[in-house]
């Protein structure tokens, strides 16, 4: 029996990978995943035997985890910071800006600290740290 974790994750690769799926294996996980329809269930309103339902589940899953094997959609998508600070950013900038405009600089330490404040905004979504 599959866990919440297991069924989850089926789902969000089902979200991305969808379009690459047969329409046959795309409804079937929908209505196994999405929807919580039991393969007797999904059988019955198909009129086929519940062991096609589970073959046909069987096999878009592998093609599910085949993609995000390959491609890693879902994995980037969960490594990628949620949102930036967009504001944050430009007043970073803004600022860096402002240190280099001097004509001669004797001291380029704050403008080196700024810049891997910034690189670590974005790399790592912490807007807070300016």
């Amino acid at each position: 029996m599959e866990s919440l974790e297991e069924k989850q994750r089926i789902s969000e690769l089902l979200d991305l990978y969808n379009g690459l799926l047969t329409e046959r294996q795309r409804t079937f996980l929908e209505l196994h995943y999405n929807e919580d329809l039991s393969y007797g269930e999904i059988a019955e309103a198909e009129k086929i035997s519940r062991q096609a339902v589970h073959d046909t589940i069987l096999h878009g899953k592998k093609s599910l985890f085949r993609f995000e094997n390959h491609l890693k959609l879902l994995e980037h998508r969960k490594s990628a910071p949620l949102s930036l600070d967009l504001t944050a950013i430009r007043e970073t900038v803004h600022e860096l800006i402002r240190m280099v405009r001097d004509d001669i600089l004797y001291d380029t330490g704050p403008i080196k600290r700024k810049l891997k404040r910034l690189r670590r905004m974005v790399e790592e979504g912490d807007p807070h740290d300016v």
